[in-house]
């Protein structure tokens, strides 16, 4: 019997779907989840810092000391990262400055959870980084730190299991970025 990959993906979906919702209750799975939240929270700000001061300056050191590990390990691990980062994007947080302008709304158009962002932001520092061993221009930088802080607002979120709001989103923001 040969199944074509749609065939195939049709029937798997709902086994996945069973699957997820057990693997979602066991312990082992929300201390994976934890450690998931906690290492990309460290390694996006850290990010963030090396991105503020690249645009503060123009010492491309800071595009060197971009880091990917936690990334890197877990989409290499056995489990798929919609599974642990599977929460929703905050539409209500898309009503805020700067993320409210039409560019950013219609950049992360199409991103519905946490993962997708995560994903997108991780794909525009690989390019940042490939970009500058190219020579090639940077790109839009600001875009890149507003993704990555709206990014970083949502895993903070589930790294500290907060109730998330508009008013949370300001106070992260402003947690997370330098006074000028």
């Amino acid at each position: 019997m040969d199944f074509s990959l749609g065939a195939l993906s049709a029937l798997l979906r709902p086994l996945l779907s069973v699957a997820k919702d057990e693997w979602s209750k066991q312990s082992e799975f929300k201390t994976l989840r934890h450690l998931a939240y906690e290492r990309l929270s460290r390694e996006l700000h850290w990010n963030a810092e090396c991105l503020w001061k690249l645009s503060d300056n123009s010492s491309n050191e800071y595009i060197e000391m971009l880091r990917t590990e936690a990334f890197d390990s877990l989409v290499t691990a056995s489990v798929p990262l919609d599974f642990i980062l599977f929460e929703p994007v905050r539409a209500d947080w898309l009503e805020n400055e700067p993320y409210s302008q039409k560019l950013f709304r219609h950049r992360i158009e199409g991103c519905n959870t946490i993962s997708e962002l995560v994903d997108k932001v991780y794909n525009r520092l690989w390019m940042l980084k490939n970009k500058h061993e190219r020579g090639l221009s940077h790109g839009d930088l600001v875009y890149l730190i507003n993704l990555l802080l709206f990014t970083l607002a949502h895993i903070n979120i589930g790294r500290r299991d907060l109730h998330a709001s508009r008013a949370s989103l300001r106070k992260q923001i402003a947690l997370l970025t330098p006074e000028k």
